[in-house]
């Protein structure tokens, strides 16, 4: 009677095994998001000077971001920060190779730079010249699965003022790429989009509109429907760099269109509850 109730109670303790396995197979696979964790990290910082008397000329070159502990995010972001013009060539994956690269660019930009204003300051009328190259990749928020981030970049070559750009990236954790306008605006709701930031741009930038809007609506989308997007707690906020909707001294134009604005016009996963 002990010999079977054992083998019962093993036939049972089998049973629940087995169960527990086949219940364990058959539940679905939770995704785990990766959490960003920024870290600054300073890629290049070098300065180089034609010392005068009275004055410097200077070649000046400053490249940084914050790392995220994810390194497939990381090896696209330092991407971003290639000084090659070539972007056909296929760009290194590994990080430590992209960040020697990009050092390697840096010195490279750096002597060629400080050897032109060196020329310039031998001529018989010596021309007052200056270099700058600023690049600076940050991290903006983290909302479940989508993760925000802003690029500033500054370039001067001369002249009366540098040349700024703001860009903005939205990255989906779980696809692993980054997101446009396309992936977030339901089908066929683009001219609708396309209609809202049209009034509000003429609404708020009224003096700059008369000049600067085009009048041919292909030319419109392409300037309004931009991947230079970003959410926040407003809504979805659309930048502009100088000399697309306003002059330089406007700086960068930004439209925002609030969540409730949107909601037939963005897909529904996309709208901030």
């Amino acid at each position: 009677m002990q010999r079977l109730q054992r083998l019962l109670a093993g036939g049972l303790l089998l049973s629940s095994l087995s169960v527990s396995a086949l219940a364990a197979s058959t539940m679905p696979q939770v995704t785990r998001v990766p959490l960003i964790v920024p870290q600054l990290l300073s890629v290049v910082e070098q300065k180089k000077c034609v010392k005068e008397t009275e004055h410097e000329f200077c070649a000046e070159i400053r490249i940084d971001l914050e790392t995220t502990a994810v390194p497939w995010l990381d090896s696209i972001l330092l991407a971003r920060l290639d000084l090659s013009n070539d972007k056909s060539k296929e760009a290194a994956t590994d990080i430590q190779a992209q960040l020697r690269l990009i050092e390697q660019q840096s010195i490279a930009w750096l002597a060629e730079s400080y050897d032109e204003i060196k020329q310039g300051r031998q001529l018989a009328e010596p021309a007052i010249i200056a270099y700058e190259h600023q690049d600076s990749l940050r991290f903006i928020a983290q909302r479940n699965h989508l993760a925000s981030f802003k690029q500033f970049s500054y370039a001067y070559s001369g002249g009366a003022h540098g040349m700024s750009n703001i860009s903005y990236l939205l990255f989906d954790l779980n696809a692993q790429r980054q997101l446009l306008l396309a992936d977030i605006v339901q089908q066929s709701a683009d001219q609708k989009l396309l209609e809202k930031l049209r009034e509000l741009y003429q609404e708020q930038y009224a003096d700059y509109a008369e000049t600067w809007l085009s009048e041919n609506p292909a030319e419109q989308a392409e300037t309004f429907l931009t991947d230079n997007f970003v959410f926040n707690d407003q809504g979805l906020t659309f930048s502009y760099p100088a000399y697309v909707l306003g002059p330089y001294s406007a700086g960068e134009v930004r439209l925002t269109l609030t969540y409730t604005e949107l909601k037939d016009i963005l897909k529904p996963e996309y709208l901030l509850d």
